[in-house]
């Protein structure tokens, strides 16, 4: 571990609180869509992935894990109304319009990212959501002087699990796939790292994977990401 100079973290689950963001959206523009059909509504959430007994959204499903696009995919096998460019609008503006909550205090990060810098790693985001609402996000957060670039589903041809956005930070920071830790709560994070042969693979417990299943694909697994810190200095003696 001594060779890593960059470290590429996801937003959701890792940084920002997925239940608290993004379940209310969901379920909010699920409504919308199913215009007062309850039956309509319930088979859009199911499609998406929703937990109804939960109230959220499984490990990997299409609203956790994938794209706006994969969303798309799904929905418009049952939507008559909108094309398929159309949806894809109105789930970005809703996503660009939605305020993400943090997992953790402002003044944590700021503390994190900012000791990450002085140390001379190379920081960077890649996620699944929107380039815009992902930028728009982190600029809330006050943490875009620490960030390289910010990479959304949108910024590169084939979103998680490709390796695309992993490699496009890597050109961003003139570095090798193998000086780079990829930090993520959930599967596709892990398997873009593994595609790119990341320097590590770092998964947290903070989103909706289980700890048995981030293992499979994970090097190391932390409970949250502000234990990021402490880990690396022990793997660096």
């Amino acid at each position: 571990m001594n060779n890593i100079k960059a470290i590429l973290f996801d937003k959701d689950g890792v940084l920002v609180d997925f239940e608290k963001t993004w379940v209310q959206v969901l379920v909010d523009l699920a409504g919308e869509l199913g215009r007062g059909d309850r039956q309509r509504t319930n088979q859009l959430l199911q499609l998406a992935g929703y937990d109804f007994v939960n109230n959220t959204f499984g490990s990997g499903s299409v609203w956790a894990a994938g794209t706006t696009d994969d969303l798309v995919d799904v929905w418009m096998t049952d939507e008559k109304r909108l094309s398929a460019r159309q949806l894809t609008k109105l789930i970005d503006q809703k996503c660009e319009q939605c305020d993400a909550v943090p997992l953790f205090p402002l003044t944590d990060y700021h503390r994190m990212f900012s000791d990450f810098q002085t140390k001379g790693y190379k920081l960077g985001i890649a996620t699944n959501d929107l380039h815009a609402s992902a930028t728009k996000t982190m600029r809330n957060f006050g943490l875009t002087e620490y960030l390289e670039i910010i990479i959304g589903y949108d910024s590169v041809e084939n979103a998680k699990p490709h390796a695309d956005q992993f490699l496009l930070f890597c050109k961003t920071c003139s570095l090798t796939p193998d000086q780079v830790v990829m930090v993520g709560d959930n599967t596709h994070d892990m398997e873009m790292a593994e595609a790119a042969e990341a320097g590590a693979r770092i998964g947290v417990l903070t989103g909706n994977s289980s700890r048995k299943e981030l293992e499979a694909h994970s090097d190391h697994i932390l409970e949250t990401v502000m234990d990021l810190p402490q880990m690396l200095a022990s793997l660096a003696d």
